[in-house]
């Protein structure tokens, strides 16, 4: 058996060194079946660009120099990456070993392109390293964040009453001034704050009752001036001073403190906005693969490494105790923040996706 000891280290992340204490079994036994197999390597269909190469730094490099496996990346787009997936599986040759793919994406025929791996018992990383759901069945999370509520402190200052619940966007009386909502082909995610502001608790959500979540958004349509549909512009709205509050994907929230935007954050509610990694059925390289998904819930010091630098977070749970106090306390897998999340029913997701976003256009243009 290859051994895997808690005396390896890796250097990543530009000088940045870790200890890598990892698991002697099952991750030794699965890079020992994959070395049996011939599986020297294995593709994986990721993320390109500045975040593809921390990815690469923090996790892809670590884990060839402890295993010996070469990690090959094939990046694109989440709706590309499925749609080759889907052509490659049609003709019987799947080339990729993993994909990341967005969380709302793992609707059940897309989950019958991958292997299910259950409970992850093979993966025993994942249940023990991971924050509670991290095993999804048919992959396990990688990237975690949220729609969160974020407020200008400049206008809402310490001293003040501070907007914290979508119930406190609503009331634009003890709460005044123009507010922003997304519009990136996600509509959900705005049903999901009108039906919470209008009283029903976080367990009761779904199925959604979309026509109460629909005339809970007529009360706020005239305030909302912005209906971002990007990242960069909804960042942007906040540096201009454009809008006082507004739902924001949780990583652009951070860019912004980062920039020294006095930005106040609140995960009450905040739907999930994740990333998972999954086994493609057919893959080439399956234990390689799967050595690969339990290698990357070890290692928490090289996670809030990662966390500071992509201003984004993953699903290890003992990351957070690496974090800096104030980056700790906003932190989305800090317990108090991970337990306010609102995951998303995929099931419900994947029979009224369609329906919802033609409603969700037709109101929006009316």
């Amino acid at each position: 058996m290859l051994q895997l000891s808690a005396a390896v280290i890796s250097t990543i992340g530009g000088g940045i060194v870790f200890p890598s204490p990892l698991a002697a079994a099952p991750l030794d036994e699965l890079v020992e079946r994959a070395r049996k197999g011939g599986e020297n390597k294995l593709v994986v269909a990721g993320g390109t660009g500045a975040y593809g190469d921390l990815v690469r730094n923090y996790f892809f490099a670590p884990f060839t120099q402890a295993t010996g496996i070469e990690v090959i990346v094939s990046g694109g787009g989440y709706g590309e990456k499925l749609a080759k997936l889907k052509a490659m599986a049609s003709v019987g040759r799947v080339e990729w070993d993993v994909i990341t793919l967005s969380v709302d994406s793992l609707t059940p025929d897309v989950a019958n392109l991958l292997d299910d791996l259950g409970a992850c018992a093979s993966l025993p990383d994942v249940s023990g390293q991971g924050v509670a759901g991290s095993c999804l069945g048919h992959g396990v999370l990688f990237d975690v964040g949220g729609g969160v509520l974020a407020y200008d402190k400049r206008v809402f200052q310490d001293g003040q009453p501070q907007p914290t619940s979508w119930r406190d966007f609503w009331d634009v009386k003890a709460f005044p001034g123009p507010r922003a909502l997304p519009n990136v082909g996600n509509p959900w995610w705005n049903l999901i704050a009108a039906l919470q502001a209008d009283g029903v608790s976080p367990d009761q959500l779904f199925p959604l009752d979309v026509d109460r979540a629909f005339r809970k958004l007529d009360e706020i349509k005239s305030q909302v001036t912005v209906w971002w549909k990007s990242g960069d512009q909804s960042q942007q709205i906040f540096r201009t001073r454009e809008v006082v509050m507004a739902m924001l994907f949780s990583g652009r929230a951070f860019r912004l403190r980062a920039e020294q935007i006095p930005l106040g954050i609140s995960w009450k509610g905040a739907p999930l906005d994740a990333a998972f990694w999954g086994l493609t059925k057919g893959a080439q390289h399956p234990n390689a693969a799967l050595a690969l998904l339990d290698f990357i819930y070890t290692r928490p010091q090289a996670h809030a490494a990662f966390t500071q630098e992509s201003f984004g977070s993953t699903a290890q749970r003992e990351a957070v105790k690496f974090l800096p106090e104030d980056a700790r306390a906003s932190s989305v897998i800090e317990p108090a923040n991970w337990s306010q999340i609102i995951q998303i029913d995929r099931n419900w997701l994947a029979a009224n996706r369609e329906t919802v976003l033609e409603r969700w256009n037709t109101w929006l243009a009316s």
